[in-house]
């Protein structure tokens, strides 16, 4: 493999510039996996070279427009403004085109210029996207994913924060998908998933095929290859333990893992929590009031306040198909409601 850096340079420009081959990105990727010297090296050209590329572009667009303003200046006042009623109409133009991809998130450069980054962000109870390889994410309410415009058959890197279903398309590509949540990434090659990032941890649950969970600060993930090199080779934390089967999550599972490492697996996993939200359906199970207040306030993105007579020994347990505020206070306690006060911002429940 040729490895002089002005070939490099090269294979990254064709990177960023969308021409890149899978044979060229995947020459790319394996110089990029043997050292941690050129996977330093490969960040600071794509920096330099992704804002020159993108550097590059906006000068073009904006030189196109200020030729035309120009010309105006030297027009007579009725052309003069049939030019300017031009322009505003390319200015429009452009501005369709460049808030298009926003219909589904937000567009941003990342900061290793490694061209846009597509950000979904979750604002209703469920949010619903196709991935470019088909793949389907269901996003929590407050959740987000992001994905990089290479994201493709040899690049299916996402980065989540909070809650996401994922249904993974296995036939668009040999490669696996790696969703990153904090600390730690979930590589998947096929089935229906759910991975929820808190700020305290990982929750992992398996409903079809089979996830393996990886702590970042000993393993790093190289795509498209798909190696799992040590960390301590890409100038990382040295590396204590390996990748054992117990990483591995299999259909039926539920991992859990806390800020501080410690794991949980069970075998015991409530389809109806873990799945069903996606499809709207509002399941709890043994839950106190002060607990299912804060279940409320997820649900239905608003701050829940109980006031009046409360009862600290019942057990409140149900499934609710996609239900009103109103109706949901009704069917779960029923005439212990006095009144119910319901704002943008906030719900409150009085009990008699």
């Amino acid at each position: 493999m040729n490895s002089n850096k002005p070939h490099i340079e090269k294979l990254i420009a064709r990177k960023l510039s969308g021409d890149i081959t899978a044979f060229e990105t995947e020459e790319l990727f394996n110089w990029i996996a043997q050292s941690g010297d050129n996977a330093q090296l490969y960040k600071n050209t794509m920096h330099t070279l992704g804002n020159t590329f993108m550097g590059g572009h906006k000068n073009i667009v904006w030189s196109k427009i200020e030729d035309k303003t120009i010309l105006t200046l030297h027009k007579k006042p009725l052309i003069s403004k049939v030019l300017r009623k031009k322009i505003w109409r390319i200015a429009a133009m452009l501005a369709i085109i460049a808030l298009f991809p926003l219909a589904l998130g937000e567009l941003g450069e990342d900061d290793m210029g490694n061209g846009f980054v597509h950000t979904v962000r979750g604002n209703d109870i469920t949010t619903s996207l196709y991935l470019p390889d088909n793949s389907v994410i269901i996003l929590s309410r407050g959740s987000s994913i992001s994905y990089n415009d290479q994201y493709a058959e040899s690049n299916r890197e996402l980065l989540l924060e909070g809650k996401a279903y994922i249904e993974i398309n296995e036939n668009e590509s040999k490669y696996p998908m790696v969703v990153t949540s904090g600390s730690r990434c979930t590589i998947l090659r096929s089935g229906k998933i759910t991975i929820n990032g808190k700020a305290d941890g990982l929750d992992v649950a398996v409903k079809e095929g089979e996830a393996t969970v990886v702590d970042t600060a000993y393993k790093k993930v190289v795509i498209p290859a798909f190696k799992l090199i040590p960390a301590s080779k890409t100038n990382q934390n040295k590396v204590t333990i390996s990748l054992l089967e117990n990483s591995k999550v299999r259909q039926g599972q539920f991992v859990s893992y806390t800020a501080s490492g410690n794991r949980n697996k069970s075998e015991d996993l409530d389809q109806c929590e873990t799945f069903s939200w996606k499809d709207r359906i509002f399941c709890f199970k043994n839950l106190k009031q002060h607990e299912l207040a804060y279940k409320m306030a997820d649900w239905y993105g608003k701050h829940v306040e109980f006031k009046g007579q409360m009862d600290p020994y019942t057990n409140y347990s149900g499934s609710f198909d996609d239900p009103s505020v109103r109706d949901f206070i009704q069917q779960v306690f029923g005439n212990k409601v006095a009144s119910v006060k319901e704002s943008k911002h906030k719900i409150t429940i009085i009990f008699s």
